[in-house]
């Protein structure tokens, strides 16, 4: 081409000075474009080794995330600990500028933040955001956050926890699915929603929101989306043993727990009968949990006499055990006083009432056995009917003195409707005393054992001590309860007339 343009210059003498002119533009022009493709093979090699970088950085966070797991696992992690792990992770390998975690509650119907890192916008609409001033942004915005309860499918992350699906939002200033706040700092520029799941269950959610001022990038993007929900798996599974081991961790507590206090409740029971002249005595309790709702004591009273009581709360396990414990402070108070069985109780009932609920009572016998007078004189405030034996006839009596529960009448009328009966013993008589654990218990086709067993049980091994006749009894209710477990707590009372 040089060749043919000297060829018109030297044929053409007045055209040379705009040849060389027109060289010398398509020269300058080559090398514009030869300089422009250097720049943007230059921009493609940085674009590409910031890329290079942000995928090392992010494969080190990875690693440094599954290590750290790992070695948390191995020296013992809290729950706490395992929370702002995962939410530090989630901000750091997507350069966001808040993160958190929210876990759903027990009966999976709500979820709250659990740990908060960076300026995170409150997920629903404070009633009054003006509070949040700039010198305390951060915590007062965690604070609030941590206080907001998320109904399952309400918001976004109501609707991530109950769908189990990510989600990408790119542009949140133009997402109605986010709240957006006047003040600029509150807003969700950016964000992703992930669901931390374990197998088919939903433990909670993992959210970042807002790029980091400075980065190539204003928004989150599917690379962003796509390294979190594959390693939101993990999370959800360190998650899954971490709630796991602490649970199992509060079970072995609550169980040590309950150990002491069935250890505690067997003390305030009696270890045995006193000795009463002309009568043997003997009592047995058998809780249905580890600690009941049954109650029996023997309360030496002056000379040959003895306070004879049995109770049963209506609520069981630890309600029950706490009730029955201030049955029983209750009814040792007045039992010191020469007081009647009816006048005991009336007092017990005042003494207990402000410490029952509204749906809660307690069946309560009350007797006093008089060794010298050879009677029981008792009282029967809604508690099971008394069994007496008579040994010259061999017939059982079900005795049933009028009277309510204690805690079920909180007027006047539950003194009056209280009815004592007294009963005359002769030598082989016998009364018995039990809960109503005792004939409700039921066999394997669901039949109750009822009073009528327990009064054939009594008739066939009248003959026998006290102590015989209630182990008897024990023995054959669990010839008939086989492998059932006990519902209620059983107890026996066993008074015979020598």
């Amino acid at each position: 081409m040089l060749d043919a343009l000297h060829f018109v210059a030297a044929s053409f003498p007045g055209a040379q000075d705009g040849v060389w002119l027109y060289l010398l533009l398509i020269c300058l022009a080559g090398l514009a474009f030869i300089s422009w493709q250097l720049r943007a093979e230059r921009k493609k090699s940085e674009a590409l080794a910031a890329q290079i970088e942000l995928l090392i950085y992010r494969r080190r966070i990875v690693f440094d995330f599954l290590h750290d797991l790992g070695e948390a696992f191995t020296e013992g992690i809290d729950l706490d600990e395992l929370l702002r792990m995962i939410a530090n992770f989630s901000v750091n390998t997507t350069q966001a500028s808040a993160g958190a975690v929210f876990l759903l509650n027990p009966g999976k119907t709500s979820l709250r933040a659990e740990v908060i890192i960076g300026p995170f916008p409150p997920p629903l609409r404070p009633t009054d955001a003006s509070v949040i001033t700039p010198a305390n942004r951060t915590w007062q915005l965690e604070q609030m956050v941590k206080a907001q309860v998320i109904p399952l499918g309400q918001g976004i992350i109501g609707e991530v926890a109950q769908k189990a699906k990510p989600v990408l939002i790119q542009d949140g200033l133009k997402d109605p699915r986010l709240i957006q706040y006047d003040d600029p700092a509150l807003q969700t520029r950016t964000a992703i929603f992930i669901p931390l799941k374990f197998k088919e269950e939903v433990l909670g959610v993992m959210a970042v929101v807002n790029k980091q001022a400075g980065e190539a990038s204003a928004f989150f993007n599917a690379n962003d989306l796509f390294l979190l929900d594959s390693l939101a798996d993990h999370a959800a599974i360190s998650l899954y043993n971490t709630t796991l081991y602490k649970l199992q961790t509060e079970q072995e507590q609550i169980d040590n727990d309950l150990r002491i206090a069935s250890e505690i409740q067997k003390m305030l029971l009696p270890e045995h009968a006193p000795a009463v002249k002309n009568f043997e005595m003997v009592g047995h309790n058998i809780a249905a949990q580890q600690v009941g709702g049954d109650y029996y004591d023997f309360l030496p009273l002056d000379g040959s006499r003895v306070g004879v009581v049995i109770a049963d709360v209506s609520g069981k396990a630890i309600p029950g055990a706490l009730i029955m414990t201030i049955c029983r402070s209750a009814i040792r108070a007045q039992t010191g006083s020469n007081l009647s069985p009816a006048e005991v109780l009336r007092r017990v009932n005042q003494t207990v009432i402000p410490d029952l609920r509204e749906d809660m009572f307690v069946t309560i016998l009350y007797g006093i056995l008089d060794g010298e007078q050879r009677t029981f004189t008792f009282a029967r405030a809604g508690h099971d009917p008394a069994l007496w034996y008579h040994a010259k006839t061999g017939e059982v009596d079900v005795l049933t003195p009028h009277g309510a529960a204690v805690g079920l009448d909180r007027s006047e009328r539950f003194g009056q409707s209280l009815e004592e009966r007294k009963l005359e013993l002769s030598p082989g008589d016998l009364v018995v005393l039990y809960t109503d654990g005792i004939t409700e218990s039921l066999n394997a086709e669901e039949r109750e054992f009822g009073r009528d067993e327990l009064i054939v049980t009594v008739k066939q091994n009248a003959g026998g001590s006290a102590d015989q006749i209630l182990q008897s009894i024990f023995e054959r209710l669990h010839q008939f309860s086989g492998d059932i477990p006990a519902q209620d707590d059983r107890t026996l009372i066993v008074i015979k007339a020598r």
